[in-house]
């Protein structure tokens, strides 16, 4: 140490938000027969704020439920609301629930039952709940007809279309300025993300660039905790469509490499990316750590016991048209035992 050298205390404690992923997986059963919602507040929570007392920190957490829902053409009118539609032109809307807001935790019991009840709440909500009440403000109290009848809309999305960039994009608006009239008693801000899926998330190209650049300006660096195995390719990465980038001669007749980045180049000008192919890219993003959790806890592991790699869905109905496939499908299957 000399006398230029500056000594910077960083405190343990950090403002910490967690997402947590709604979809269609999240109510299905692992591999060890326990659902995935019943891992986030059985094992990991507990197992995450064990950890926390051992470190003698002081975290203010954030807990966010979010989620999407697709609709189907004859659900928009029903589906009231700011909805969107995504590359593909699917309609969707976005929700999301606050569970605790900046709140030191110290004990984890009442909020972990009350966090498992937000659960089944918030799909009915989103499903049921806040379509009727959209429907019933439309609806005149003067109006001979009937009121509308509640019914369910839409669907839940899978792990790979959830919302992941618009969540972290509202976890970087209260840190625009975080360099300004900043606070010394927390140094810290973390993002855990918590996601039955994979790693693997298809997603908007402008958005996946506006949220590399808001995190790489404020040099925050988000967790992403999966609850499956480690997949067979590589995680996480996002998937978008574009157009393939061209080297473009410049000033000094060297292209820029950076406009050859898929992310960044292929259609930054509209009308010069007018009629040409569309293809999709993989990315991988420098800015996330991945983390996969599958802590069993009612079935202890065997390292002679069988681990499935893939999860099969359930299989279509038998038909004419696909009965010579499940013909051959069978005979493949004694010729492989």
């Amino acid at each position: 140490m000399t006398s230029t050298t500056k000594a910077i205390y960083r405190s343990l404690s950090a403002k910490t938000t967690l997402f947590i992923q709604i979809c269609k997986e999240f109510w299905q059963f692992a591999d060890d027969g326990e659902r995935f919602y019943e891992k986030v507040v059985h094992s990991f929570l507990p197992a995450l704020c064990t950890k926390w007392r051992e470190a003698g920190t002081n975290h203010i957490v954030t807990i966010v439920l979010m989620s999407r829902v697709f609709y189907d053409q004859s659900e928009i009118d029903y589906a009231a609301g700011p909805l969107r539609r995504d590359d593909e032109g699917r309609w969707y809307k976005d929700f999301y629930r606050i569970i605790n807001d900046l709140e030191v935790i110290h004990d984890w019991k009442s909020t972990l039952v009350s966090l498992k009840d937000s659960f089944w709440a918030f799909q009915r909500d989103i499903l049921l709940t806040h379509h009727y009440h959209q429907a019933s403000l439309g609806h005149s109290s003067t109006s001979l007809q009937a009121p509308p009848l509640p019914r369910l809309v839409g669907q839940l999305s899978y792990a790979h279309d959830g919302p992941i960039l618009e969540a972290l994009n509202l976890s970087l608006n209260p840190t625009e300025t975080h360099y300004i009239d900043r606070s010394l008693s927390l140094t810290g801000a973390s993002t855990i993300i918590i996601t039955p899926g994979t790693g693997y998330f298809r997603v908007s190209k402008h958005l996946l660039r506006l949220t590399t650049t808001r995190l790489v300006d404020q040099g925050f660096s988000v967790d992403l905790i999966t609850l499956t195995k480690p997949p067979l390719h590589q995680s996480p990465i996002f998937c978008f469509w574009g157009v393939e980038p061209e080297l473009k001669a410049g000033a000094g007749g060297t292209g820029s490499l950076r406009s050859m980045d898929p992310l960044w180049g292929g259609d930054d000008d509209p009308h010069e990316s007018l009629g040409k192919e569309r293809t999709v890219f993989w990315w991988e993003p420098f800015w996330m750590s991945v983390s996969f959790w599958n802590k069993q806890m009612d079935l202890p592991f065997r390292e002679d016991r069988y681990v499935t790699e893939a999860v099969t869905y359930s299989p279509p109905r038998l038909t004419k048209s696909n009965r010579a496939g499940s013909s051959l499908a069978r005979r493949c299957m004694r010729f492989a035992h």
